[in-house]
């Protein structure tokens, strides 16, 4: 997980790519703790470069949405991640852009 460089638009960034489960969750719960603390005005969390990802990982977007001002999903989606979305259910809760840029005017 990688956070991008402030652009000066209050927006928190989070690029996640690789593997996301139970076991390697621990520190995008962190980034998504100090998203809340640090008020950014909007969140977007990038799963372009997510390979693999279970239920653990739609929990905390869903709880991220409720959470944060302006919570954002960009893809494009990998195949695998847009079908566990539907899939959850999630796609119908979370607001999805097709990339960053249009999560940054969303």
């Amino acid at each position: 997980m990688t956070q991008l460089p402030d652009r000066g638009d209050g927006a928190l960034v989070l690029v996640l790519a690789g593997e996301f489960d139970s076991g390697t969750m621990s520190s995008f719960r962190r980034a998504l703790g100090d998203a809340r603390v640090a008020r950014a005005t909007r969140t977007i969390i990038d799963l372009s470069g997510v390979v693999y990802a279970d239920s653990c990982l739609i929990r905390l977007l869903v709880q991220a949405h409720h959470r944060l001002p302006r919570f954002t999903v960009a893809g494009p989606l990998p195949p695998q991640v847009r079908r566990l979305l539907e899939l959850s259910g999630a796609a119908a809760i979370l607001r999805i852009t097709p990339d960053i840029e249009a999560a940054r005017r969303a």
